[in-house]
């Protein structure tokens, strides 16, 4: 209709309920106790191998301070007889009159808005979905415990469910029930047997058009229980950033092995997704040059990580990419560039000054016939960046500074349109 107001996102994520969270875990953080074991955690960090490295030093404190942000908006969530459904692995956030901690943790992933809630699988939960205009892929799973130093098979989801099993209408609404027993009233049922913890993930693959879903999670019944007092919350939180930790440090385990300057084999991930995970070690004056197969995806995402494994600044700096946020090459691949210096051309993830730390490859909804695991990854090349230009494919863009910086005020505007409000979020390298 002519002179038609556009749409404006919804607060699907500024809910009085985030709000309160983030109150409860901003004063958990405060406590002695919580500052207290933060500084175990830290000792622990200290004594794994990873730690002797420049860029695993320089990034210490963000990791202690952003995993201690992601275990006190979890513990803060837990009520048994009201979950609060929390955003978590996300940047710092001034927003809603408040401050948030920033909360990244475990190869994040800057395209996902990650929600949290903490259940029992005795009790039966009602999930409430709406999209607000056009939305990302959703996918809502059921794990065994918060982090996998809880359990052993953590990955292994209990139960699983992704857009080709959630059944939308006409108008975007979707309810799943989450519960030992299936209600048989029309709804997506999840078996919550033996789960511990709910995630629920969107992938926002355009930033500036795709909007997060309003999402509420209600308990219908149940054992009697109670909510937790205050000095409760801090122990669980306490509990929960040991546990976060040590799953980063048995992570770890993973990484290091991974080849420097190359990726791991492709792995076949949840649905139609794929998934390669490596390492860079790069002089200031040297490039990656990554070249990739798009596998048909309809969602490609790329990171570059601090040895920590948390993404480097995704909003005023390009330490992640989409598919939309990118170059494509004339034959449909992508090529990406690696590096701490701008190499003033398109398609750059930035280190953020840092010469060592993780990549990661992501695929989704990918499409027959090209979608083969052994091509995905055509090529990996270390370079100097005075012979970048003969690595790139014929006609790849130059970028001027001015253009780079247009591109980073665009991706911080289109970023921060997730949160329905005003708000200012950080994601800045050392987690500031």
């Amino acid at each position: 209709m002519a002179g038609a107001a556009k749409p404006q996102p919804a607060r699907a994520l500024a809910t009085p309920r985030q709000y309160q969270i983030e109150e409860r875990a901003n004063a958990i953080l405060r406590t002695p106790r919580m500052q207290k074991t933060m500084e175990e955690a830290r000792r622990m960090l200290l004594a794994t191998p990873p730690a002797s490295s420049e860029a695993a030093r320089r990034t210490l404190q963000q990791m202690v301070t952003e995993t201690a942000g992601f275990a006190t908006l979890t513990a803060a969530s837990v009520d048994p007889r009201n979950p609060g459904l929390v955003w978590n692995i996300a940047g710092s956030k001034k927003w809603m009159g408040h401050s948030a901690p920033a909360s990244r943790f475990a190869f994040d992933n800057p395209d996902n808005v990650y929600r949290y809630a903490i259940i029992d699988d005795a009790s039966t939960y009602v999930l409430d979905a709406q999209s607000n205009g056009t939305a990302g892929r959703l996918t809502v799973t059921v794990y065994k415990a918060f982090v996998g130093a809880q359990t052993t098979n953590w990955e292994r989801a209990v139960a699983s469910a992704d857009e080709q099993r959630i059944r939308f209408d006409s108008i975007g609404k979707a309810r799943i029930t989450i519960g030992p027993v299936d209600p048989h009233d029309g709804s997506l049922y999840l078996n919550s047997g033996g789960g511990r913890m709910l995630l629920v993930r969107e992938a926002i693959y355009d930033w500036g058009k795709q909007h997060p879903r309003t999402i509420s999670l209600q308990r219908v019944s149940g054992p009697k229980t109670r909510s937790r007092t205050f000095d409760e919350s801090v122990a669980i939180a306490q509990d929960y950033l040991i546990a976060a930790t040590q799953t980063v440090i048995d992570q770890e385990r993973t990484y290091s092995p991974l080849p420097i300057n190359g990726f791991a084999s492709v792995a076949r991930g949840f649905g139609k997704s794929m998934i390669s995970m490596g390492r860079f070690h790069i002089a200031n004056d040297e490039a990656l040059v990554v070249n990739i197969r798009s596998q048909s995806a309809d969602y490609i995402g790329t990171t570059v990580t601090s040895p920590w494994l948390i993404t480097r600044d995704y909003i005023d700096h390009s330490g992640s990419r989409t598919n939309r946020q990118s170059h494509q090459n004339p034959n449909g691949s992508y090529t990406y560039i690696v590096s701490s210096q701008d190499p003033g051309v398109a398609n750059w993830l930035d280190t953020g000054g840092l010469l060592d730390g993780g990549m990661t490859l992501r695929w989704e909804g990918m499409n027959a016939p090209e979608a083969k695991l052994d091509d995905a990854i055509t090529s990996v090349k270390l370079v100097k960046l005075t012979a970048l230009r003969a690595e790139l494919p014929s006609g790849f863009p130059s970028i001027s500074a001015t253009d780079r910086q247009a591109e980073m005020v665009a991706r911080r505007r289109n970023y921060e349109t997730r949160c329905g409000i005003p708000c200012r979020i950080e994601a800045g390298s050392e987690g500031n």
